[in-house]
Protein backbone atom coordinates (compact mmCIF):
# COMPACT_ATOMS: atom_id res chain seq x y z
CA UNK A 1 0.00 0.00 0.00
CA UNK A 2 3.10 2.34 0.84
CA UNK A 3 4.41 2.21 -2.85
CA UNK A 4 1.22 3.45 -4.03
CA UNK A 5 0.75 6.45 -2.47
CA UNK A 6 4.01 6.99 -3.18
CA UNK A 7 3.57 7.25 -7.06
CA UNK A 8 0.69 8.89 -6.88
CA UNK A 9 2.72 11.41 -5.06
CA UNK A 10 5.29 11.17 -7.85
CA UNK A 11 2.60 11.84 -10.78
CA UNK A 12 1.25 15.01 -9.08
CA UNK A 13 5.03 15.91 -9.24
CA UNK A 14 5.53 15.41 -12.55
CA UNK A 15 1.77 17.11 -13.27
CA UNK A 16 3.40 19.73 -11.32
CA UNK A 17 6.55 20.33 -13.03
CA UNK A 18 4.79 20.14 -16.63
CA UNK A 19 2.50 22.77 -15.98
CA UNK A 20 5.38 25.08 -14.63
CA UNK A 21 7.35 24.02 -17.99
CA UNK A 22 4.44 24.79 -20.12
CA UNK A 23 3.30 28.03 -18.06
CA UNK A 24 6.93 29.59 -18.35
CA UNK A 25 6.80 29.05 -22.18
CA UNK A 26 3.51 30.86 -22.50
CA UNK A 27 4.87 33.92 -19.83
CA UNK A 28 8.09 33.97 -22.29
CA UNK A 29 6.09 33.70 -25.66
CA UNK A 30 3.79 36.36 -24.31
CA UNK A 31 6.39 39.00 -23.62
CA UNK A 32 8.08 38.11 -27.09
CA UNK A 33 5.17 38.19 -29.09
CA UNK A 34 3.69 41.61 -27.84
CA UNK A 35 7.50 42.78 -28.64
CA UNK A 36 7.65 41.21 -31.67
CA UNK A 37 3.90 42.81 -32.95
CA UNK A 38 5.01 46.25 -31.75
CA UNK A 39 7.89 46.10 -34.10
CA UNK A 40 5.42 44.88 -37.04
CA UNK A 41 3.06 47.12 -36.43
CA UNK A 42 5.33 50.04 -36.47
CA UNK A 43 7.06 49.07 -39.70
CA UNK A 44 3.60 48.78 -41.20
CA UNK A 45 3.11 52.28 -40.31
CA UNK A 46 6.76 53.17 -42.22
CA UNK A 47 5.46 51.31 -44.82
CA UNK A 48 2.19 53.26 -45.42
CA UNK A 49 3.86 56.84 -44.64
CA UNK A 50 6.91 55.59 -47.07
CA UNK A 51 4.17 54.81 -49.82
CA UNK A 52 1.91 58.02 -49.39
CA UNK A 53 5.23 60.08 -49.76
CA UNK A 54 4.23 61.65 -52.41
CA UNK A 55 1.16 63.52 -51.17
CA UNK A 56 2.85 64.29 -47.99
CA UNK A 57 5.62 66.26 -46.43
CA UNK A 58 8.65 64.90 -44.60
CA UNK A 59 7.57 66.95 -41.67
CA UNK A 60 4.51 65.45 -41.62
CA UNK A 61 5.75 61.90 -42.14
CA UNK A 62 7.97 62.39 -39.19
CA UNK A 63 5.12 63.77 -36.49
CA UNK A 64 2.60 60.69 -37.80
CA UNK A 65 5.35 58.37 -37.33
CA UNK A 66 6.26 59.97 -33.88
CA UNK A 67 2.60 59.44 -32.70
CA UNK A 68 2.58 56.12 -33.68
CA UNK A 69 5.61 55.31 -32.15
CA UNK A 70 3.97 56.87 -28.44
CA UNK A 71 0.62 54.98 -29.22
CA UNK A 72 3.15 51.69 -29.18
CA UNK A 73 5.20 52.95 -26.16
CA UNK A 74 8.18 52.86 -28.27
CA UNK A 75 11.02 54.71 -27.30
CA UNK A 76 11.48 56.88 -30.65
CA UNK A 77 11.48 60.86 -31.25
CA UNK A 78 11.51 62.85 -34.01
CA UNK A 79 14.95 62.78 -34.06
CA UNK A 80 14.83 59.14 -34.79
CA UNK A 81 13.86 58.57 -38.08
CA UNK A 82 16.02 58.75 -41.00
CA UNK A 83 13.53 60.15 -44.21
CA UNK A 84 15.56 60.15 -47.32
CA UNK A 85 13.72 61.46 -50.57
CA UNK A 86 16.16 60.06 -53.49
CA UNK A 87 14.43 62.02 -56.43
CA UNK A 88 17.63 60.41 -58.82
CA UNK A 89 16.66 57.14 -57.98
CA UNK A 90 12.95 58.30 -57.49
CA UNK A 91 12.88 56.25 -54.09
CA UNK A 92 11.49 56.99 -50.88
CA UNK A 93 13.60 55.70 -47.55
CA UNK A 94 12.51 55.83 -43.68
CA UNK A 95 14.64 54.22 -41.31
CA UNK A 96 14.54 53.89 -37.55
CA UNK A 97 16.28 51.63 -34.40
CA UNK A 98 15.18 50.80 -31.68
CA UNK A 99 16.54 48.29 -28.10
CA UNK A 100 14.14 46.65 -26.45
CA UNK A 101 15.09 44.94 -23.01
CA UNK A 102 13.23 42.99 -21.57
CA UNK A 103 12.26 41.32 -17.85
CA UNK A 104 11.07 37.63 -17.99
CA UNK A 105 9.93 36.36 -14.92
CA UNK A 106 9.84 39.95 -13.20
CA UNK A 107 13.92 39.76 -13.05
CA UNK A 108 13.65 37.29 -10.32
CA UNK A 109 16.45 35.06 -11.74
CA UNK A 110 19.20 38.10 -12.40
CA UNK A 111 20.68 38.37 -15.76
CA UNK A 112 19.23 35.08 -17.17
CA UNK A 113 15.96 36.72 -17.15
CA UNK A 114 17.07 40.22 -19.09
CA UNK A 115 17.38 39.90 -22.79
CA UNK A 116 18.01 42.82 -24.88
CA UNK A 117 16.21 42.96 -28.47
CA UNK A 118 17.47 45.17 -31.13
CA UNK A 119 15.07 46.46 -33.80
CA UNK A 120 16.04 48.48 -37.16
CA UNK A 121 12.91 48.34 -39.79
CA UNK A 122 13.41 49.67 -43.25
CA UNK A 123 10.72 50.98 -45.25
CA UNK A 124 11.53 51.72 -49.01
CA UNK A 125 9.26 52.68 -51.68
CA UNK A 126 9.10 53.19 -55.45
CA UNK A 127 8.05 56.76 -56.27
CA UNK A 128 5.49 56.74 -59.04
CA UNK A 129 5.38 59.33 -61.80
CA UNK A 130 2.13 60.55 -62.25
Amino acid sequence: MKMMSNEAGVSKLKVLIILAVLGAIFHVGIKYLSMKLDFERMKDAMNTKAAAAQVLKDEEIRAELVTRAKELDLPLTGDNFLIIRDVDKRKMIIKTAWDVELHYFGGYCGNLCIQEYHFAPVAEEILTTR
